[in-house]
């Protein structure tokens, strides 16, 4: 995972997005693959008042119209929301006829600011990529002032545009209007710019790619004299005067020669058949004009801001490998051979004309036939087209929005090189043992049916099984013997029951609720030999006199009297932790936040294995001296040390060590031959410090505290709407140490808390975790956990009592 900030805001991406650019206050990750864009996702802050362009008698419903028309015409998928940031998001799902899926998502965080997120992808990816874009999305954390940062960028753009303005009274500008491109008489190839010099390249780069069928032309160019006062104002100093500018095409195919015209403003073509991108200008300078593909050229007509550009270029069209183009149209195969449309993907297609139109394509590798929900002949196809029967090379199939489909035919699993399935909005009740005997099916996805029961039997290869949204009450067992099996989502089911050992599947997607009422989610104990009883009252301030006084003077300080019997119950029994100077390792077996551990002989420092094959050490944050706070707590092993270890901050793999002998044994921290290179993490060794610690009575944060109140006092509720009272009770139960880091303690998070999160990697009850250690961001030791961020390690009670700390979980919150 890699994660993002700007000044109001966070996010985090999954690796796969290579290329993260953040631009004042907004973030785009894209995902590139062969030279090929497969996804990206933006995310930013925006005024509340944007969407008062849209139709709607409220905000969402203002918000729902404007996803129709930012990305051109857009057919409606499915709405819902989800937990963001602590707040309700609302996310709407829609699909172009091009074939693209878009992922809109909006949280409003005020009266005047809010932030959205667009995604998008191909279609046919769409099952697996919008728990993607979930996930991204609920990564989400705001804080700083959206105000002043706004202000600030319309301020910094207004200056960068401000240099071309020509006058303030100039009406606005008309719509470019740009010569059509014809190709040149005398058969040469330019680049024409500004009417300045420009050598054009080998064309190197032109294909149809693998991944998403589209046509790639990448063009281009170089000065050989370049200087900033000459080329300055078109050119940036990075490449040494040499600029490209790359496409990809969709629906061009007419008889073996790429055909079409793509009209582009501020680079963007409305029609999403047609993407640009490009290299080595000034970066204000966007494209306008017109990309032509005409009887084997590519030409382009248009302006980069006011200077204009001409270029034409003949493209190596005879090596061009068309099996792997993905056809849009009808209209495209009546050109084509039927032995080259090896990809095609139909949206909404007249379902009397599809027998005769698929019959002849027995090349097929994979079909996409795709019906808008709204659209009137979806529930005409009242089965699926004998002609797929005969496509022995069909690896993909896709059949999404077919309502009036009510069974799946048996021959599907005659079509032996299949291996991803995807069926999608039909009436299916059940399939045929059958189909899922197909030798090669890996990924099948067969959300938003009427599915009651399946039996795949014979899975043998299938790694992915999506049943969200059906009307299973429960599931086969024999997905639990399915070794290949790694993801299962079954959300969204009225489920009764389910098999025991279902909970073993590496990433089970299914409500927290319904794993621990239907599965056998009891924890084992770190040893696997069960749990013991522990007395949990030691975890909260009620059980000290000392601390439960003083928070029940906080809460009368705040006119919260009346809350007083459920903020009671709820306040934990914590220890603040504050660095105070640097540690010299002087003092063996004392509190330190960074640097080394003090370890024992026989204790090694521990390493792990890096993606690369190394053995690297891992990243100590803490020690912690048990003795030295027992008296400040009751829940804690009374002698002995604690040390705190991360792999880095991308993949935490926590690792606790507890050592209970004698101080004396203890090797200082500078003596150990631990390096800057040893350690895996990037930010190497940390500054030690000493630390200073006193007990307090904490109260969580009630801006998103529902899950720790709902089931003990749900009346806290009315506090949800009391900001500055419930900020200045945590204020005022502070002890003089700030609580920099801590003990059991709360965590603030957006959604989620650090207890639910254990329960859904390693099982049992939210409420018998508890935080272990929360290590903060500091300044002293140099600690900066993505963006101000901390990590959590937590623990089972039960583990704690034992005093065995070998099964820890931990996560990281950037704040």
């Amino acid at each position: 995972m890699q994660a993002a900030s700007t000044k109001t805001f966070s996010v985090t991406f999954p690796d796969m997005y290579d290329k993260v650019q953040i631009a004042w206050e907004s973030i785009k990750g894209e995902q590139v693959k062969d030279n090929e864009y497969v996804s990206f996702v933006t995310l930013g802050l925006n005024e509340v008042s944007f969407y008062d362009q849209y139709p709607g008698n409220d905000l969402i419903a203002r918000f729902k119209a404007s996803c129709m028309e930012q990305r051109g015409e857009v057919t409606l998928i499915n709405d819902k929301t989800l937990p963001v940031a602590g707040q309700t998001a609302y996310v709407r799902t829609a699909k172009a006829d091009i074939g693209f899926f878009y992922y809109f998502g909006f949280v409003q965080i005020s009266n005047e600011y809010c932030y959205t997120m667009i995604g998008d992808c191909d279609v046919e990816d769409s099952a697996t990529y919008e728990p993607l874009f979930d996930d991204i999305w609920q990564s989400l954390q705001y804080f700083g002032n959206p105000a002043q940062e706004l202000t600030k960028q319309k301020a910094e753009i207004d200056a960068i545009f401000s240099r071309y303005d020509t006058s303030e009274d100039e009406p606005p500008e008309s719509k470019l209007e740009v010569e059509p491109f014809s190709v040149p008489e005398d058969g040469q190839e330019y680049w024409e710019m500004a009417g300045l010099p420009f050598q054009l390249l080998p064309v190197k780069d032109v294909y149809i790619s693998d991944g998403d069928g589209a046509l790639y032309v990448k063009l281009e160019a170089m000065v050989e004299d370049y200087s900033d006062e000459k080329y300055g104002h078109i050119l940036n100093d990075y490449e040494d005067g040499k600029i490209y500018m790359q496409f990809y095409f969709k629906k061009i195919y007419q008889a073996g020669i790429p055909t079409g015209v793509f009209t582009f403003e501020d680079e963007r073509d409305s029609s999403y058949l047609s993407y640009l991108w490009k290299g080595g200008f000034e970066y204000t300078m966007n494209f306008s004009g017109e990309a032509t593909l005409k009887e084997g050229w590519l030409g382009i007509n248009g302006q980069f801001a006011d200077n204009p550009v001409r270029i034409a270029v003949k493209l190596p069209v005879q090596e061009l490998d068309w099996t792997k183009y993905r056809f849009l149209h009808t209209d495209e195969l009546e050109t084509a051979p039927a032995d080259i449309v090896h990809h095609l993907q139909l949206t909404d297609p007249y379902p009397a004309i599809l027998q005769e139109v698929l019959h002849p394509l027995t090349q097929l590798e994979s079909l996409n036939i795709d019906y808008n929900s709204n659209n009137k002949h979806a529930a005409d196809l009242r089965e699926v087209p004998k002609a797929i029967k005969r496509f022995k090379a069909l690896k993909s199939l896709t059949l999404r929005g077919i309502s009036g489909v009510d069974s799946l035919p048996q021959w599907i699993g005659d079509l032996k090189e299949l291996e991803t399935l995807h069926i999608n909005g039909s009436s299916i009740e059940g399939i045929h043992p059958y189909v899922f005997q197909l030798p090669k099916l890996k990924y099948c996805y067969l959300s938003h049916n009427q599915l009651q029961s399946i039996s795949p039997q014979a899975a043998n290869a299938l790694e992915t099984l999506i049943l969200d949204n059906n009307k299973f009450t429960s599931i086969p067992d024999v997905l639990i013997r399915m070794k290949s099996l790694k993801r299962l989502n079954i959300e969204d089911n009225p489920l009764t029951s389910l098999p025991a050992g279902l909970e073993k599947i590496d990433e089970l997607i299914l409500e927290l609720e319904k794993k621990m009422t239907l599965l056998d989610y009891s924890y084992k104990g770190a040893d696997g030999q069960g749990t013991v009883a522990y007395d949990d009252s030691l975890f909260f301030s009620a059980n000290d006199p000392a601390l439960a006084t003083k928070l029940e003077e906080a809460v009368k300080a705040q006119g919260l009297e009346e809350y007083l019997s459920g903020l009671s119950r709820l306040g934990r029994k914590a220890v603040a932790l504050a660095t105070t100077e640097e540690d010299d390792y002087a003092t063996p077996g004392n509190i330190r936040f960074g640097g080394l551990p003090d370890l024992p002989a026989d204790i090694p420092y521990p390493y792990f294995k890096a993606y690369n094959g190394e053995q690297k050490a891992m990243q100590f944050l803490a020690q912690i001296n048990c003795a030295n706070i027992a008296h400040l707590q009751d829940y804690l092993p009374r002698t002995g040390m604690l040390y705190f270890f991360i792999e880095d901050q991308e993949d935490l793999n926590p690792k606790v060590i507890y050592y209970n002998g004698e101080a004396s044994a203890l090797q200082p921290g500078n003596t150990l031959n631990i390096t800057e290179e040893d350690v895996y993490d990037e930010r190497g060794l940390y500054t030690p410090f000493k630390a200073v610690a006193e007990s307090y009575p904490d109260v969580p944060s009630f801006y998103n505290a529902r899950d720790y109140y709902k089931g003990v006092s749900p009346e806290l509720s009315a506090l949800e709407e009391m900001d500055n009272e419930t900020e200045a009770l945590k204020d005022a139960v502070k002890p003089a140490t700030e609580p920099v880091h801590s003990i059991n303690s709360y965590v603030f998070k957006q959604h989620d808390t650090p207890e639910k999160e254990a329960v859904h990697a390693l099982r049992g009850k939210p409420e018998d975790w508890m935080v272990l250690l929360r290590v903060s961001s500091d300044n002293n030791t140099g600690f900066s956990f993505w963006d101000a961020g901390e990590i959590y390690f937590v623990i089972h009670k039960s583990d704690l009592a034992k005093a065995n700390f070998s099964n820890i979980y931990a996560g990281l919150e950037s704040s």
